[in-house]
């Protein structure tokens, strides 16, 4: 379990990808996912899994944290293990599976790791501006949003403290084997949820006496510029995409 309170969180220090303009950000994850959709060349995706890798080490973040976000979903990618084994996938595009969850994973832990939560706001309702055919309230939408992908870490971090408590009272989580494993997390489910969704609802309550308005357009003091590692970053997507592109055949 990852007891670190950064776990899928804003993890605030200075390095060049938290300086990032938070729409170029989420610009280049929308390009990211054209290739983790539809791309199942091997090649292409070790190359995506080594930049990345490179993003998380600029990011000046701690690679545990990384490394500890595949190691809390560690269950999870036995699942897929069992999964792709029925489909009767090759070896070869089972390993592309993995490293798609994996990069997938991992773009987004960086993401969250190097933005704030006023940023993410921001990025999104920006982003989302030019598709606003239908004149949806932006704003609410993206605190939604950030509340939906806050969810699943913070489940996690409250896990923890439920299992550490639980084994205190004789559940113990961490010294059992896995089927005892399964049995306390499955007792203990209710009440993480329960915790999980009072400490959003706290979250959520911290951000309106930061004086965000769901109701209309937010404003920053300060948001980072576009920087030509703005535009490096997004050109190095855009090759990701042609790569994809000239995979299929398009051109």
């Amino acid at each position: 379990m990852q007891s670190n309170k950064y776990f899928g969180s804003y993890y605030p220090i200075e390095s060049s990808i938290h300086k990032l303009n938070p729409i170029m950000k989420f610009i280049c994850l929308f390009l990211f996912l054209v290739p983790m959709i539809g791309s199942m060349s091997l090649k292409l995706h070790v190359v995506i899994m080594f930049f990345i890798t490179m993003l998380m080490y600029t990011s000046n973040v701690p690679l545990k944290f990384y490394f500890n976000m595949i190691y809390g979903l560690r269950y999870i990618y036995i699942i897929i293990l069992f999964f792709l084994a029925s489909k009767g996938l090759t070896q070869e595009e089972a390993l592309v599976t993995l490293l798609k969850v994996t990069s997938i994973i991992e773009y987004l832990a960086l993401i969250f790791y190097t933005t704030s939560p006023s940023e993410l706001k921001y990025g999104i309702e920006k982003t989302l501006n030019p598709f606003n055919v239908f004149n949806i309230n932006l704003s609410k939408l993206s605190n939604k949003i950030i509340t939906g992908i806050r969810f699943f870490p913070l489940l996690i971090t409250t896990e923890y403290g439920v299992l550490k408590n639980a084994s205190e009272r004789g559940l113990d989580y961490f010294h059992s084997d896995i089927l005892a494993r399964i049995n306390v997390l499955a007792s203990s489910f209710k009440n993480t949820l329960r915790l999980t969704i009072e400490k959003l609802k706290k979250e959520n309550f911290a951000s309106e006496l930061k004086m965000y308005q769901i109701s209309k357009f937010r404003t920053n003091l300060r948001t980072n510029k576009i920087g030509y590692i703005d535009l490096l970053i997004t050109i190095i997507h855009i090759i990701f995409v042609a790569s994809y592109v000239i995979e299929v055949g398009i051109i």
